[in-house]
């Protein structure tokens, strides 16, 4: 006897088609989103390390320039050195 599809047997193949369909285009659905995920945190990382780059290299012109410092108000800094006990930390001026 030859194998004949009946006619629930047809609409059970269609659903299992559609459903096969469906968990494939899922799966390449969340491998996109995935992807997609991965770049967004690639991007953001690399704009932030450019932008402490550029805001390193932008103190160290700063620094080079003259910064407060150099005009000779420096009543606000304070100063560190290192000591046998560890480093201390004085205002500017107190160690004249």
């Amino acid at each position: 006897m030859t194998p004949t599809l009946g006619p629930a047997d047809v609409g059970s193949l269609i659903a299992r088609f559609f459903k096969r369909l469906g968990v494939a285009l899922g799966r390449i659905g969340f491998g996109i989103f995935l992807g997609l995920a991965a770049l967004a945190a690639l991007l953001a990382t690399t704009v932030v390390g450019l932008m402490l780059g550029v805001a390193a290299v932008c103190i160290g012109f700063a620094a080079r320039l003259g910064g407060r410092g150099a005009r000779g108000d420096t009543t606000d800094a304070l100063e560190a050195r290192r000591t046998a006990d560890g480093w201390v930390v004085e205002p500017h001026s107190a160690r004249r």
